[in-house]
């Protein structure tokens, strides 16, 4: 498994479900993904979970698909077994960690965006985005009548 990081949603839900511990929480400006090693997205991390160690993430994975399975005998839902048969074999899988130079990247990223969309703001790119936009949408209605 793999910790990605990741430029937090614009359009976000006040709190997150961590994939490990199955709890909400706040998510900061940079967002942490747990893949596995096929590629396939287990969800969002808190960042409580990512001071555990790899061994601790997936002793937590390994009693959440037990959680799961347990529920699964009480509903007939095919879908929460499939869930905790992927966090079991993504049990048997290493933790890799983001490195220093990992984290430095993405907050560099994140700097950069920002800095971006404030200098497009401020020399007023964005509303001229938008009086376009409108102005197509109009064009787009007016071909519809």
């Amino acid at each position: 498994m793999r910790i990605q990081l990741d430029r937090k949603l614009t359009i976000r839900p006040k709190k997150l479900l961590c994939t490990i511990r199955n709890t909400p929480f706040e998510m900061g400006k940079i967002r942490l993904l747990l893949y596995t090693d096929r590629g396939l997205l287990l969800g969002d991390i808190s960042p409580e979970c990512l001071k555990l160690s790899s061994a601790e993430i997936r002793a937590k994975l390994r009693e959440r698909a037990c959680i799961l399975l347990q529920e699964d005998d009480t509903s007939p839902n095919d879908s929460i077994r499939e869930r905790a048969l992927e966090l079991l074999q993504a049990t048997q899988e290493d933790v890799k960690f983001p490195t220093a130079l990992d984290w430095w990247f993405k907050k560099f990223e994140i700097f950069s965006e920002e800095s971006q969309e404030l200098e497009a703001t401020r020399t007023g790119l964005s509303d001229y985005y938008l009086m376009e936009r409108s102005r197509l949408q109009k064009i787009l209605d007016d071909d519809r009548d």
